[in-house]
């Protein structure tokens, strides 16, 4: 059996539909619960803003390929 490792992320592709969100497109998560995430998310962000954290690898990867397909979207 293969463990998993805690700290990673799951990989999802564009086409893949959003988990946590209904067909609809409405959200599937209460207010509540979507106010503690982005408390925490701020909390975070905080402490990589002010250096307390390196930015992990996974948010350097993510923005390297957007700014590729904002330079693909430029040329053509």
């Amino acid at each position: 059996m293969q463990k998993k490792n805690p700290n990673s992320l799951p990989q999802y592709t564009d086409t893949e539909p959003v988990p946590g969100l209904n067909r609809s497109g409405s959200p599937a998560l209460s207010r509540s619960v979507q106010a503690q995430i982005g408390q925490r998310l701020r909390q975070f962000y905080e402490t990589l803003a002010l250096g307390e954290q390196p930015v992990p690898d996974r948010f350097i990867e993510i923005i390297n390929r957007l700014d590729e397909v904002k330079r693909e979207k430029q040329q053509s």
